[in-house]
């Protein structure tokens, strides 16, 4: 066969050995309020876990500035940025998840007189950790990352509607965050291994 040919039977091979393609179900959110914030006395707790409906694992893009000694010019890497993180909640009977998103954000800023609170008092971080499809044991993510000092920036509308019958309620949630890294999984080896390779096959 020759190199760099499609071979389906190497394809099957390939995603067999890393244990098959992965879904986008089964995921966990927990919120890690600061022991010394204000924001674990407003309801913040892992009740909240449970109701996020879907949630992105974030962007992280590295910005480059145009070089050129010679010839063409090329981008060079100066600096990493982290773009803001959605996410979706059920809302129960009484509106609980509105009206602790509603407080979270009337900490930040003072509705009233418009002061800014203190960074440490308003913010959080947050892991999200990903889950094997068939997973049974959800202390062992496959993949996670924590997204720190994390606050909501905006806390979306509700359309209010008649014509939807008993349609759930949700609520949607943009953070801001300062950072996201990845965390320590328990899976398989292929969880953490990282290949970086400049032979002609490419990634192993």
């Amino acid at each position: 066969m020759a190199e760099g040919s499609f071979s389906p039977t190497k394809l099957k091979s390939i995603v067999a050995g890393r244990g098959g393609f992965t879904t986008s179900e089964r995921f966990q959110v927990i919120f890690i309020p600061s022991k010394t914030g204000k924001i674990s006395n407003i309801g913040i707790s892992q009740d909240l876990s449970y109701l996020v409906e879907n949630v992105a694992l974030p962007t992280k893009s590295i910005s480059g500035v145009g070089k050129m000694i010679y010839g063409l010019e090329y981008q060079m890497p100066y600096r990493q940025s982290y773009p803001e993180i959605a996410m979706t909640f059920y809302c129960t009977k009484y509106m609980q998840e509105k009206k602790t998103f509603d407080t979270w954000q009337n900490l930040i800023i003072n509705p009233h007189t418009g002061d800014l609170s203190f960074h440490d008092d308003y913010t959080c971080d947050i892991i999200v950790n990903k889950f094997h499809k068939d997973a049974t044991d959800f202390n062992k993510p496959i993949y996670s990352i924590k997204l720190e000092r994390a606050w909501p920036s905006i806390v979306a509308e509700i359309q209010l509607t008649h014509s939807a019958g008993n349609e759930l309620t949700r609520l949607p949630v943009t953070f801001q965050y300062k950072k996201w890294r990845q965390v320590g999984t328990a899976g398989s080896q292929r969880a953490t291994e990282v290949h970086l390779s400049t032979d002609s096959s490419g990634p192993q």
